[in-house]
């Protein structure tokens, strides 16, 4: 990673770098001071480079890439309102690149084996290899490096799942994919595009599932705007009356659909416009049931 971010620095004249590492991470902070220190005391950084690492307090919304930004300025990650894109202005308000981890790594082997090295992994429209964090109801969770095109179904085998319900790929906004859909591939033409897997097994319900991520979301949402700081409160309540209540399943079912859709119009980035994405896969599964 560090390697990388020299190399991105070096294609784009950038004298500043920075790891911007979330609160949950908090054990990895003294080993890549370390790794840092080595890079700086052998010169590799280079004479007009270096990185600063950067431990944020853990809020979910300083992944959308402006809002980590403000964070890093000391802020309140709130996401800016675009345009300008960071690339024009940025951290501070210079032009930045903002890239993840495994960009960075990318970036590294190909200038050390070549673009064609790279190339042969994968398949025509997602070269190389994806690296997916697996966790939940498997036997080895864990990170994993697969050829770009690989099925799900062979990442689920790798880690040890069974008796498996569903996998939740991308993360809480990420698509749910149940057994007649294990055979997808994942790279970047289908919608098993995202790095994180979430196993469930068929003791699991698909209702809890779904409060799990809906919770999750009224908890993460920073609080700017209407739609998403009320609409995921409301996601939450509309979900349990969805299941405690038939008499009213129906209408539940379409109050959730018309939320969903305000909050997808209105929010004001992608977490409000996403935090509905785990009620319309409940809703797509399970049909509408007459009252």
């Amino acid at each position: 990673m560090i390697e990388g971010m020299v190399i991105a620095a070096l294609a784009v004249g950038a004298q500043a770098g920075f790891i911007y590492l979330r609160g949950e991470y908090v054990y990895l902070y003294t080993h890549l001071e370390r790794c840092l220190r080595r890079w700086r005391d052998s010169g590799d950084l280079g004479q007009d480079f270096d990185i600063e690492l950067h431990l944020g307090a853990g809020a979910y919304i300083c992944g959308e890439e402006s809002a980590m930004l403000e964070s890093l300025e000391g802020k309140r990650g709130i996401p800016r309102n675009k345009p300008p894109f960071p690339g024009t202005v940025g951290l501070f308000g210079k032009p930045t690149v903002v890239n993840n981890v495994e960009t960075f790594v990318c970036a590294t082997y190909i200038l050390q084996q070549g673009s064609a090295a790279f190339k042969n992994t994968g398949n025509e429209k997602s070269r190389g290899s994806r690296l997916h964090s697996v966790s939940g109801d498997c036997r080895q969770p864990g990170l994993y490096e697969l050829a770009q095109g690989s099925s799900l179904r062979t990442l689920l085998e790798l880690s040890g799942a069974h008796n498996t319900l569903c996998a939740q790929i991308g993360g809480p906004s990420g698509a749910l994919f149940f057994e007649d859909q294990f055979d997808t591939p994942l790279d970047f033409e289908n919608p098993g595009r995202g790095g994180s897997v979430m196993v469930f097994n068929k003791d699991r319900s698909i209702v809890n599932i779904t409060r799990h991520f809906t919770r999750f979301f009224r908890h993460e949402s920073c609080g700017f705007c209407t739609p998403c700081r009320a609409g995921t409160v409301a996601l939450d309540q509309l979900l349990d009356q969805y299941e405690h209540n038939p008499a009213l399943q129906a209408k539940s079912r379409e109050d959730m659909q018309e939320l969903v859709q305000l909050m997808q119009h209105s929010s004001h980035c992608g977490l409000g416009k996403t935090a509905g994405l785990p009620v319309l896969n409940l809703l797509q599964r399970e049909p509408a049931h007459e009252q």
